[in-house]
């Protein structure tokens, strides 16, 4: 019996070896486009599409990071960078030329929670996922309802990018989500960010209630012509960055009252309702969020020929999305306000014509000017 104990005390550290010896393992595929005849580099670039594809299989993730920063290099810069041991080894085991674009499929050795930490560095500030289920008055509980629906397109009207946990597998649970908001504790949905690249999160529930029925007796013999339901709202707005804690940004408590011919109408007019009190709340925060979370990036570019194309890259920089400001310092030298890790703005910059990646690192972002 002794032995057995032993045996369960120790399988826990027999797991973290065995991850930190080969990790587990992942099939990835990536391909590049081949350009100016140039197989050696699109080769390159297929692998590292081909090793964060593996990274992400692993760990699970909803939001791919190359359908935002769409420059594989990049990402696997950044991975050299911030978590250089997120893929221990991998083997090619097929690759070929398809037409103007390379191919290759892997088989890698993982290593799940560096692949974590990698993932994570890339989560955005201007990225919210959202999880509010609803308790209706008959018992049941829905994930997605109105109040999740309306927040979310009052935050995408505005830009950002919103995702709904209740369109996903998950394994969250109302009381999850309860215990967390009770104490404060918010590593049940630590996994939430680098499963949709979200720095911030909102959690919450609603109760609804019975608070009339159609037929009640309210005095001088009349009768309440419908039903009526009041719906209750808890929610935090959750923020940090990257593999950093959780903080709360916003909190807060409304209700208000529907009205219906049945109870599941009067619940869901309660849910409209209370979109209207609560939406613009929860934006103002998470736009007061970002305000707070800008950096100063510099950006030096080589080679500017003269002022006319010095102007035309400032105003290029200044429509880059979120960006909140852009002061020039110099013949191709730039301040950028920026909410974002600098990596998705070394991805824009790079995707300009007649601009050339150099390096970056969190606070500079180094490019050649290569003529428009």
């Amino acid at each position: 019996m002794c032995a057995f104990i032993a045996f369960i005390i120790f399988l826990p550290y027999l797991v973290f070896a065995q991850e930190a010896k080969g990790g587990i393992q992942a099939d990835g595929s990536g391909e590049a486009a081949i350009l100016a005849g140039d197989i050696p580099s699109a080769r390159l670039e297929a692998i590292a599409r081909a090793k964060w594809d593996a990274m992400e299989k692993a760990v699970g993730v909803e939001i791919r990071a190359q359908t935002i920063v769409q420059d594989a290099a990049i990402i696997d810069d950044v991975v050299k960078k911030k978590v250089g041991g997120s893929v221990r080894d991998f083997k090619v085991k097929a690759e070929g030329k398809k037409g103007d674009v390379y191919w290759v499929n892997i088989s890698a050795s993982v290593i799940p929670s560096a692949a974590r930490e990698a993932i994570v560095e890339l989560a955005r500030n201007t990225s919210v996922t959202v999880f509010i289920p609803a308790k209706f008055p008959e018992g049941d509980v829905e994930e997605s309802n109105p109040l999740v629906e309306g927040i979310i397109n009052n935050m995408a009207s505005q830009g950002y990018q919103v995702h709904d946990v209740a369109d996903s597998q998950h394994t969250l649970t109302v009381n999850q989500v309860e215990q967390a908001m009770k104490s404060g504790n918010f590593m049940a949905m630590r996994g939430l960010v680098y499963r949709y690249l979200s720095n911030v999160i909102l959690i919450g529930k609603i109760d609804t209630t019975v608070t009339g029925r159609a037929g009640d007796d309210i005095g001088s013999d009349m009768k309440l012509p419908y039903n009526v339901v009041t719906a209750r709202l808890t929610y935090r707005l959750i923020a940090g960055k990257g593999k950093g804690p959780r903080q709360i940004i916003s909190s807060g408590y409304e209700q208000d009252k529907g009205a219906g011919a049945t109870i599941k109408d009067a619940a869901f007019n309660s849910l409209e309702n209370l979109t209207e009190k609560v939406s613009q709340k929860i934006l103002s925060a998470v736009t007061k969020h970002i305000q707070e979370s800008s950096k100063k990036v510099i950006v030096s570019i080589d080679d500017i020929p003269d002022v006319g194309v010095n102007l035309s890259i400032k105003e290029f920089l200044q429509g880059i999305a979120w960006t909140t400001g852009v002061k020039e310092e110099g013949l191709g030298e730039f301040s950028v306000e920026y909410p974002e890790d600098a990596v998705y703005l070394a991805a824009t910059l790079s995707k300009k014509k007649g601009l050339k990646l150099m390096n970056f690192n969190d606070f500079n972002v180094k490019m050649r000017y290569v003529g428009f």
